[in-house]
């Protein structure tokens, strides 16, 4: 039987409540001892709205909801723990908008502070690939958790990369842990768990996905790691939505340069990288959405030597110094 915290129980039940969102619990989970607290005594913590329908008909609902929850994950081997739990992610919980439950399956980081996310197109140039496996092999050769989202593309590759020289990857999914989209990966799913790895996600069992919950996904990705290594990206990729997350939460954000073959071949999946490197502060801003300040957490990748500079950066609100380099080229 995989236990639940008493403190996870009560959050997960009104998390099934009509109007209680993260913001909500996060209020309550900062309240001392809230798992013993009355109905009516939790309510008033709650928004209005959520309070006036904390009925005894829809609390007692919200915790055959619950229920049905815990179960689904004693099912499927997975465990839901909350940001009450020691083991919720560090990194995670200092984000302004973290998912107060996270349901996970497998084992997550041993060091999750050593966590690094590698996203990308999941139309990527031979570079891109070729990158996207180098960065996540170096990485987890250096004892970091790669991170990313199991997209087809750049995701699957650093995924791979990372369990092919034995390190740890964490997968966020953006529906419930009861399926895996896209469904060609589900043997890289399983992959993942075997090898030690972690799926994660902040939807219950049942939820499909969903256009929207990609989105939502992306920022958990920023929010467990140090920072954020974007592999390739044209000017309007979701890999951007991880992107602009990494440089609001105060963490570091990498790109590679592009290849002279790539770039002359104007390849559509570069030019979000190139903007970045070689655009003008106003260009770069509005493409990242940030204050022209936040520009000193973005690094471009010139050379191979720069891979251990990113690892070498212990503090996640300092972002790496990168010397400009004539290395071996990436």
């Amino acid at each position: 039987m995989i236990e639940i915290s008493a403190k996870t129980r009560v959050l997960l039940a009104l998390s099934m409540l009509r109007g209680v969102g993260p913001a909500a619990l996060r209020k309550v989970a900062a309240v001392s001892e809230f798992e013993v607290l009355s109905r009516k005594d939790l309510a008033c913590h709650l928004p209005r709205s959520a309070a006036a329908g904390i009925g005894e008909g829809a609390w007692v609902q919200a915790e055959r909801e619950a229920d049905k929850q815990v179960n689904l994950a004693v099912a499927a081997g997975a465990r839901i723990i909350s940001s009450a739990d020691l083991g919720y992610p560090q990194l995670l919980m200092s984000t302004r908008d973290d998912p107060q439950i996270l349901f996970v399956k497998g084992c997550l980081a041993n060091v999750p502070e050593k966590s690094v996310a590698i996203i990308g197109t999941r139309e990527p140039t031979d570079h891109g690939m070729l990158i996207a496996q180098r960065l996540a092999a170096f990485f987890a050769g250096e004892g970091w958790s790669v991170v990313s989202g199991l997209a087809i593309g750049c995701d699957a590759a650093a995924h791979e990369a990372a369990i092919d020289v034995g390190g740890h990857t964490v997968a966020v999914m953006a529906h419930g842990l009861q399926t895996v989209a896209p469904s060609r990966h589900r043997a890289l799913a399983q992959r993942i768990l075997d090898c030690g790895g972690a799926l994660i996600a902040e939807y219950p069992f049942g939820q499909e996905p969903l256009p929207a919950n990609f989105v939502k996904r992306d920022r958990i990705q920023a929010g467990l790691a140090q920072g954020v290594v974007m592999v390739q990206s044209d000017l309007t990729g979701g890999s951007l939505h991880a992107s602009r997350a990494a440089i609001s939460y105060g963490r570091w954000l990498a790109v590679p340069y592009p290849t002279e073959q790539d770039i002359q071949r104007s390849e559509i999946k570069i030019q979000g990288n190139l903007l970045l490197a070689d655009g003008s502060p106003t260009e770069k801003v509005a493409l990242l959405r940030c204050d022209e300040r936040d520009l000193r957490r973005l690094i471009i990748l010139r050379s191979r030597n720069d891979y251990t500079l990113l690892v070498e950066s212990t503090d996640v609100k300092e972002p790496p110094r990168m010397p400009p380099v004539q290395g071996q080229l990436l």
